[in-house]
């Protein structure tokens, strides 16, 4: 728990989307300078949780690789293990809110439009949910879910649309910066495979990596993987003879 130098108290239902002045501010201001998109996403449902009442947890559920939901990222309480129910079930206010709608429920254990959840939700003692689509305004990347336990008002989930704004755009930026430094990473791998193939058969950039395609495709791997083997160990990837080709 931060102090409150750090993040302002709040009214109990925080109706307020910025009640300290400046909380979304810096909270966005951290998101954007985590060291990566998973840190972010924990930070998100941390910094949130701590300024909402107690009986509040808070969950951030990434998209990965084919758009496929990661582990949520959550606060201390059920919102990760009740996202992740969802989906796993495929079903719940968080499906609707990776399709890009907000969604929720007053009385989750009850709610007849997802029946599956009534179990999780009164082993959770949870009644509450309001889930977000993190919108960037061009892509959803993920979502942001708020549970709540006991009787009392959650969240107004219009205060909760500028966090939710600010999170996406935030995770996005991490999410690229990632993306472009595994690809540079990438790039330097290869051309440096490519040089020691060069050096050793005396063929073309183009033939030594045909030889790495090849390789890839055989083994199963990618590209990058099987050129960081032939820069560590010097040698060729099977089959070992190059392929004719312009010396």
């Amino acid at each position: 728990m931060r102090s409150a130098a750090t993040i302002p108290t709040v009214p109990a239902a925080w109706s307020d989307p910025d009640p300290g002045g400046g909380w979304l501010l810096d909270a966005a201001r951290r998101w954007h300078a985590a060291g990566d998109a998973a840190a972010a996403a924990r930070t998100v449902a941390g910094d949130l949780a701590a300024v909402l009442p107690s009986s509040c947890s808070v969950a951030v559920t990434l998209l990965g690789p084919g758009r496929m939901p990661l582990a949520p990222a959550g606060s201390a309480g059920p919102a990760a293990g009740l996202d992740a129910v969802q989906v796993r079930l495929d079903t719940g206010p968080l499906t609707a809110a990776l399709t890009g709608t907000s969604s929720g429920s007053a009385d989750l254990g009850r709610d007849p439009r997802w029946p599956a959840l009534a179990g999780p939700a009164a082993t959770a003692r949870v009644r509450r949910v309001t889930c977000l689509p993190l919108d960037t305004g061009r892509e959803v990347v993920g979502t942001l879910s708020v549970y709540g336990t006991g009787p009392a008002a959650g969240p107004d989930p219009d205060a909760l649309v500028p966090v939710a704004g600010h999170a996406a755009l935030a995770l996005r930026t991490l999410q690229r910066t990632q993306h472009l430094t595994v690809a540079l990473a990438s790039r330097d791998v290869i051309g440096q495979a490519k040089g020691v193939l060069m050096e050793r058969y005396r063929i073309t950039a183009d033939a030594a990596f045909g030889i790495l395609v090849r390789a890839s495709h055989d083994a199963r791997r990618k590209v990058r993987d099987i050129a960081a083997l032939v820069t560590e160990t010097g040698e060729a990837p099977p089959p070992d003879a190059p392929p004719e080709g312009p010396r």
